[in-house]
């Protein structure tokens, strides 16, 4: 080395830097983008729903509400799975790879009990449920199917959209899973404002139950499985207990 001194260091010498951390690699653009709506838009657009909904849900009918809903949570899901391609972001990236049917059984059986039991907890601690939350409960033998649909497809969209493509792209952008999972199950609860702000709450801790299944895994497979079962068994079954008629 120039002056005599070892490279390394030693007697008289400086100790070697220790070498820079990997840079966290930037996201595409497509996928920045998308990423911002989804924190950044979508909230507050999806509140200002939920308050104009509570003034009078009765002013749509159900049946328009489920589809309605679908329609959006499907054209959402889409647009992730565009962006990904635009990304050059692999499906397997964002959850879509196949598990083993024992483990997605048992990872769709605990997180789908444990959605139920947060839910059962908070009737016992006497959340109420919004007017717009009671009038989404089916009570007709059509309005069920279409409810199922709609729990089938929020099943498979929202776990798509934030256990899947959300969830990836916050872990590359800021670098670990621990504040993804933070982020995307805050973000998750505040697209169900329509809930309360108790039901925020509960939807956030939902989303970092959701996010367990996946993060276990490397599929949202069990996740989405477990979000449309607790839809359905909350909907269809448990209603008039958690809305204490």
């Amino acid at each position: 080395g120039r002056g005599g001194a070892p490279p390394g260091g030693g007697p008289g010498g400086r100790a070697a830097a220790p070498p820079p951390p990997p840079a966290t690699p930037r996201l595409p653009a497509p996928a920045r983008a998308f990423t911002i709506f989804l924190l950044v838009v979508l909230p507050p657009v999806t509140w200002w729903q939920a308050r104009v909904a509570e003034a009078a849900p009765e002013a749509v009918s159900r049946g328009a509400l489920y589809l309605s809903s679908a329609i959006a949570l499907w054209a959402l899901a889409g647009a992730a799975l565009a962006v990904a391609r635009a990304s050059d972001i692999s499906v397997a990236t964002i959850g879509i790879r196949p598990v083993p049917l024992a483990v997605a059984a048992g990872w769709t059986a605990g997180t789908a009990a444990g959605g139920l039991a947060i839910l059962v907890l908070a009737r016992l601690m006497r959340v109420r449920e919004t007017r717009t939350v009671a009038y989404l409960v089916p009570v007709s033998a059509p309005q069920k199917v279409g409810f199922a649909f709609l729990a089938l497809t929020a099943g498979l969209t929202e776990e798509f959209v934030f256990r899947g493509f959300l969830l990836a792209t916050l872990e590359r952008a800021a670098g670990g899973l621990l504040p993804a999972v933070l982020t995307s199950s805050l973000v998750f609860g505040l697209l169900h404002a329509y809930q309360s702000l108790s039901g925020t709450l509960r939807a956030t801790l939902l989303g970092a139950l959701l996010a367990a299944p996946v993060v276990a895994t490397g599929s949202v497979y069990p996740a989405m499985a477990a979000h449309a079962a607790i839809d359905l068994v909350s909907g269809l079954i448990l209603a008039p207990f958690l809305l204490d008629r």
